[in-house]
């Protein structure tokens, strides 16, 4: 139950921005926006505020914001048309399509930014164990040494250890430790062992043969520091997206590591159980996901109607009623399997890790 309440709160938000995104925009154009919804299918609850309605429906999946003229400009009475979506210019229903994404990505980056301004744990870089027979022993390093630096350059946190030598496989380095407050320095050659990077793929890796005490350190940064970091960080997330999704439809990964709601319920439920600062970075790793997604050129898509209004640029027309008719259908076709496809995993997840 915690799983699906957290799920709902965390889509619930990450959905009512996105939206909003849409509305604010559409409003200042002088749109008129004659629904609101969060959720699909039949309404919980609905009402009506001054011209618009608005909805908390039953499907927590998406929601949407229909304006006036936005699919049968045709049919809008004459007094109406210069508040329709289509009495518009280009470039403004272009800045009403993207305004969901972006504001997606403007919520990653506050949320990424709350918890660099209120500070977040890090795993410090102190050493807890030595295997046996490893470089680490060999060279002399013991438990409870703090690593400082690795050739020179500063180290605190251990995940910044561990990227480092992952990329030094066979290639000699230096450490600086602290043992007792007195200052050492240590010199080995990773060995080099098989793993997996970021998306599945097999790499050789570096590995000195240490693991983490489980100390941790409260990090903080300043306000333009951590905005800075954020924008850095909802940069990645989305440039990790895109790889994903390339190296996926190019088959170089497997789409077994595609998840759906069932996934990001037991995410959301962990993130909340871990504490406010992980369930911050989860929504905002759901949040860039989330506008990443809808900028893909896929009628339905906010990335489809980008497309639909850059063709309509360039042509001085907008495509046939047919031609986006069928394209709506085929983006629909190919949203719906890869949303079933996701649920298939999910499912798969949950009974393999039952067994």
């Amino acid at each position: 139950m915690s799983a699906i309440i957290s799920f709902i709160v965390v889509i619930g938000i990450l959905i009512l921005i996105h939206e909003l995104g849409h509305f604010l925009v559409a409003k200042r154009f002088g749109v008129k926006i004659e629904k609101f919804s969060i959720g699909f299918g039949p309404p919980i609850y609905s009402k009506t505020v001054g011209e618009t309605e608005y909805r908390l429906a039953w499907i927590p999946l998406g929601g949407y914001v229909k304006m006036l003229g936005e699919t049968d400009p045709e049919k809008v009475a004459p007094e109406d048309r210069p508040r329709s979506f289509g009495a518009l210019s280009v470039p403004r229903r272009m800045l009403i399509a993207a305004a969901g994404p972006i504001a997606n990505f403007v919520l990653a980056i506050l949320l990424f930014s709350s918890v660099f301004w209120w500070g977040f744990p890090v795993m410090e870089a102190v050493v807890g164990q030595v295997l046996a027979g490893s470089p680490a022993q060999t060279a002399g390093l013991l438990k409870g040494d703090r690593i400082t630096a690795v050739d020179g350059a500063p180290i605190s946190r251990w995940d910044d250890l561990r990227h480092v030598i992952e990329r030094k496989g066979g290639v000699p380095v230096s450490l600086d430790v602290l043992r007792g407050g007195k200052p050492l320095s240590f010199h080995l050659v990773p060995r080099v062992e098989a793993g997996k990077n970021l998306f599945g793929e097999p790499v050789n890796e570096g590995k000195i043969g240490v693991g983490p005490s489980g100390s941790f350190a409260t990090v903080r940064y300043g306000f333009s520091e951590g905005l800075g970091m954020a924008m850095i960080k909802t940069y990645n997330i989305a440039a990790i997206n895109l790889v994903s999704l390339w190296k996926m439809v190019a088959g170089e990964v497997s789409p077994k590591n595609l998840g759906g709601p069932i996934l990001i319920a037991q995410m959301s439920a962990k993130a909340a159980k871990s504490g406010l600062s992980n369930l911050l970075v989860f929504m905002g790793f759901v949040s860039v996901t989330l506008g990443v997604m809808n900028l893909l050129p896929i009628p339905v898509l906010d990335g489809g109607h980008l497309l639909f209004l850059a063709v309509e640029g360039v042509l001085r027309r907008p495509p046939s009623i047919r031609v986006r008719e069928l394209s709506m259908q085929l983006g629909f076709v190919l949203l719906l399997t890869v949303m079933v496809f996701a649920f298939y995993n999910d499912i798969m997840r949950v009974f393999g890790s039952a067994r």
